[in-house]
């Protein structure tokens, strides 16, 4: 699947395998819940972003929080007696972050387009408990935007995902 990336997403995506794209991630927050709502189209209880904790619209980087407890009833189903927080949802939740770059680039975003998965691995699963890190990289080509992105908990890369989507009225 890297082989349809071009270069530079290949090699985002070979880094963010093996360790995190951002070393020394700040806590603090510096979008909430409320700011991130004026960026992203998403809504309860399909909005997987509840604080950014560092923006770089400069170099596209966004690292985010998601609280798990808001998964509550996911991890019920996800599997009852061995829950785990979906692989699609991860997918998702790197998706919004990436949004969020272009929201703060171009203002609130009005629609978007994942056209497609270009890679995914998930490497560990994510449990009850906590919150999930995103750290997120876009990288702009013409019409499209590509996110590479890193599910984090406890401090470990759990997933990796390249999406690509188009953006527009």
């Amino acid at each position: 699947m890297i082989a349809t990336m071009t270069d530079e997403i290949a090699a985002l995506y070979r880094r963010a395998e093996k360790s995190p794209l951002v070393d020394d991630r700040p806590t603090a927050t510096v979008l909430d819940r409320a700011e991130i709502k004026a960026l992203l189209p998403h809504r309860d209880p399909f909005l997987l972003v509840d604080r950014v904790t560092m923006l770089d619209s400069e170099r596209g980087i966004v690292v985010a929080r998601y609280d798990l407890a808001r998964a509550r009833e996911i991890f019920a189903g996800h599997f009852p007696g061995r829950p785990v927080y979906p692989g699609a949802l991860q997918i998702e939740t790197v998706g919004q972050a990436g949004i969020i770059i272009g929201g703060i680039r171009d203002g609130a975003v009005t629609s978007f387009s994942m056209t497609h998965v270009q890679a995914a691995r998930f490497t560990r699963p994510v449990p009850p408990g906590g919150e999930i890190e995103v750290i997120a990289q876009v990288v702009e080509d013409g019409l499209f935007a590509t996110t590479v992105g890193q599910v984090m908990h406890g401090g470990e890369i759990c997933s990796v995902a390249a999406i690509s989507g188009l953006s527009g009225e």
